[in-house]
Parts: structure tokens; C-alpha cells; sequence
């Protein structure tokens, strides 16, 4: 029979969204009973059937296409299967996902605590989360502010509410990229001495972007589905930009050598490549955990604020090595 309809769960949580009209049965019923109870109403999903026990509780599922030509008169008890994965209905909607792709399943079934059946995460539903998560992250990490149904409205609507959304971290960036002018000012006699300097300016601010955003990314997504110790995960990246600095460092000094034909410019480029990445790796994967921490959405900001520190801190540490260098 369908389960009742529950509203009592956060936003995006597994139980705001998962479906309730599934079909349910007891072990003793037969495969006639289930086949009489789809055609007596309209169900979100007819492929399983899951089967509980006296209390409610989760015994196992039946996958309807694969016993099409069994005995009508053959119980639930024995055609049905354990399943793979069950999900907490207020644990977030992506990790439906990520248990769906991880087991391989088509369908995840909902329990509580103590084991009762609530509802499951269909197929459908499952491709609804993908795509309704990757255009969120996507217009949030492009500086888009607000989440869930607000964001996605925005193509329709009012100019006052598109506006309000995408103007903010857009003006944090301008008020950025002055900064950076700025800072390009005050080392004016170092780039007048030598203009090779200002070659590689964009290089160490794009390797610093992209190691950031990537370190962002994986933080945003270990934040929303796995229980990360803060302390832990930050000394991961700091091993990660410490590997990947040396690597970007090692590639950076060769090419600026190619082109500079200086000793002192490569280095300058290869030492601050190292650093940028290293200090980016760590300060991507920071700001989401300090995010969350204060209550905040990780998503919310983190690539906007992250891309603005890094090319502050990474255009900072090239005009020092400059100085000291040259």
C-alpha cells in the first residue's frame, strides 16, 4: 500500500524528496497480490516492490522484471533480495546519488532509525538530484548567490531579482581586480627593470585559480555527503599543494627559462608557482570548511571568495620574489 506523505523533512534532505506512492508488501503476499495492487492505483515507480515486515520495517525488494514469468501464486519471502544500500531521509539529496553510483543501483529505499520504510529515491528522482545539483553548483561557483529553486528561477525572473543575485560577487571582483592593480603599482620600479617580469603575471594567477577551484570543488562536495575532520583534511591538501606546487614549480621554471633566457625570472616563476599552489590548495579547501563551521553553506561564496584571495595572494608572492630577487 502507499506510504503516507511527510513534510517534515529539511530542504534538500533525502526526505523532502523522496517518493512516498511506491509499492509496498507484506513477505506472506504473492506475486498475484502485488500485480492486482498496480492496477488499482497510479504509482511513481512499478519496478519494485518492497517488502516489510509486521513492524514496518525494510525486510528486502522485489525486482518485478526479473520474475515476469515466476508463479503468480510465488511469495515475497521468496523472490526477494536484501537490498544493496538504504539512505536516512534527512541525510543531504546528493548522497542518494553518490550511493546509487557507488552500489550500482537503480533506486534507493528510505528507512529511519530503527529500520522502518518511509519511501524510496526512484530513477527519475535520481537524475532530477544530478541535474538539479550540477546547474546549482554551476551558477553558484560562477558568483551566483541564493540556492535551491531560488537560483534556478532566476532566468525568469524579475530584473530587480537577477540583478540583486549576480551583482554582488561581481562587484567583490572588480573591487579585486583593483586591488591587484594596485598592487602591480607599488612594484612599478621592478617591472620597469626588468619587463620580463611582467610576462608571467597571468601564468601564476591562473595555476593558483585552477589548483584552487579543484581543491574547492572536492571540499564543497566531502562537506555535503562524508563527515570531514577539518584538521585532517586541511594537512591532506597541504601534502596535495605541496606535491602538486613542486610539480607546477619544477614545469614553470623550465618554460620561463625557454622564454626569458634567465636564470632569475625562471626561478622567480618556478618559486612562486610552488608557493601560490601550495597556499591555494589549502585556502580553497579552508573557506568552505570555515563556511561550514559558521552555519553557512559551503557553496555559498567559496568560489568567488577563494578565485579572489588566491589571485590577490598569488600576484603578492610573484612581485616579492621579484623584489627580492632581482
Amino acid at each position: 500500500m502507499p506510504q503516507q506523505t511527510n513534510n517534515f523533512y529539511p530542504d534538500e534532505s533525502i526526505g523532502s524528496i523522496m517518493s512516498t506512492k511506491v509499492l509496498t508488501a507484506g513477505k506472506g503476499e504473492t506475486l498475484e497480490n502485488v500485480f492486482e495492487l498496480v492496477r488499482q492505483s497510479a504509482w511513481d515507480d512499478i519496478q519494485y516492490v518492497y517488502v516489510t515486515g509486521e513492524n514496518g520495517e525494510l525486510e528486502g525488494m522485489v525486482d518485478l522484471s526479473s520474475f515476469s514469468e515466476a508463479q503468480l501464486s510465488s511469495k515475497m519471502s521468496e523472490l526477494m533480495k536484501k537490498p544493496k544500500v538504504t539512505a536516512n531521509p534527512n541525510a543531504d539529496q546528493e548522497t542518494a546519488v553518490i550511493m546509487a553510483i557507488e552500489h550500482d543501483v537503480n533506486c534507493v529505499p528510505v528507512v529511519n532509525h530503527s529500520g522502518s520504510f518511509l519511501g524510496a529515491i526512484t530513477s527519475r528522482k535520481i537524475i532530477d538530484i544530478m541535474h538539479q545539483e550540477h546547474l546549482e553548483d554551476a551558477l553558484i561557483g560562477s558568483g551566483m548567490r541564493g540556492r535551491g529553486s531560488h537560483i534556478l528561477k532566476l532566468a525568469t525572473s524579475r530584473y530587480t531579482e537577477v540583478v540583486s543575485s549576480r551583482a554582488p560577487w561581481l562587484i567583490f571582483g572588480s573591487a579585486v581586480g583593483l586591488l591587484l592593480g594596485y598592487i602591480g603599482s607599488r612594484f612599478e620600479h621592478t617591472l620597469s627593470e626588468n619587463v620580463a617580469v611582467a610576462f608571467f603575471v597571468p601564468v601564476i594567477a591562473y595555476v593558483a585559480d585552477s589548483v584552487g577551484t579543484q581543491a574547492e570543488a572536492i571540499a564543497v562536495r566531502s562537506l555535503a555527503i562524508a563527515r570531514v575532520k577539518s584538521a585532517g583534511y586541511l594537512f591532506r591538501e597541504l601534502i596535495v599543494g605541496l606535491i602538486l606546487g613542486i610539480m607546477l614549480g619544477a614545469f614553470g621554471w623550465a618554460g620561463a627559462f625557454l622564454i626569458s633566457r634567465s636564470y632569475t625570472i625562471a626561478l622567480i616563476v618556478g618559486l612562486s608557482l610552488f608557493a601560490a599552489s601550495t597556499i591555494a590548495s589549502v585556502l580553497a579547501s579552508l573557506i568552505p570548511i570555515t563556511l561550514k563551521a559558521l552555519g553557512r553553506d559551503p557553496a555559498l561564496g567559496s568560489g568567488p571568495l577563494a578565485t579572489a584571495l588566491q589571485d590577490v595572494i598569488s600576484v603578492l608572492i610573484y612581485f616579492i620574489f621579484a623584489m627580492i630577487l632581482l
